[in-house]
């Protein structure tokens, strides 16, 4: 699904399907007599849940919501979220990050072998004064061409290496 189609409505469906996917779950786990196993499936479903909810503090709302419907829009991939954010201003053109963010995605989709599983890690870091954004790719990387793109406002690091690539966005 592309970002261009995913409506208020759409985003909210799928919220719920997601949900009710993990409620089924864990009702699975207790009807089988797992209750360690439905335990552990809430504890990892709120903790996911909090993470989510902490991009709020981020003040960067399109950012935010890049972040919070990935899952949905960019289903190459499996992702994890990890937030550690304080609340703050941030000198930085939040459209100009998720330009960044949306170029970068899908360069690496349009590289990606189909038979392989890929993987990213996104940590989201801001006191009040700096912020990054750390995107670590994991999979079959040879066939993804090079990525340039402008960036306005932020400094961008990568690192690649044969099954890794990592691109931390950072600013003030």
């Amino acid at each position: 699904m592309g970002s261009e189609n995913l409506t208020i409505g759409s985003a909210l469906k799928f919220a719920r399907h997601d949900f009710l996917n993990e409620l089924q779950l864990m009702l699975l786990y207790l009807d089988l007599g797992k209750t360690a196993e439905a335990r552990k499936t809430l504890l990892e479903t709120t903790e996911r849940m909090r993470h989510v909810s902490l991009l709020e503090k981020l003040q960067l709302p399109e950012t935010e919501l890049l972040l919070s419907t990935f899952d949905w829009m960019y289903t190459v991939f499996s992702k994890s979220l990890t937030c550690h954010i304080e609340a703050g201003p941030r000198a930085v053109e939040d459209e100009a990050v998720v330009s960044y963010l949306k170029a970068l995605l899908k360069t690496i989709e349009e590289g990606v072998d189909p038979l392989s599983d890929y993987h990213i890690d996104v940590l989201v870091k801001a006191t009040s004064e700096e912020w990054s954004i750390q995107l670590t790719v994991t999979g079959s990387l040879t066939h993804i061409p090079q990525f340039v793109h402008e960036q306005r406002g932020f400094l961008v690091r990568e690192s690649k290496q044969e099954q890794q690539w990592t691109f931390t966005l950072s600013g003030r």
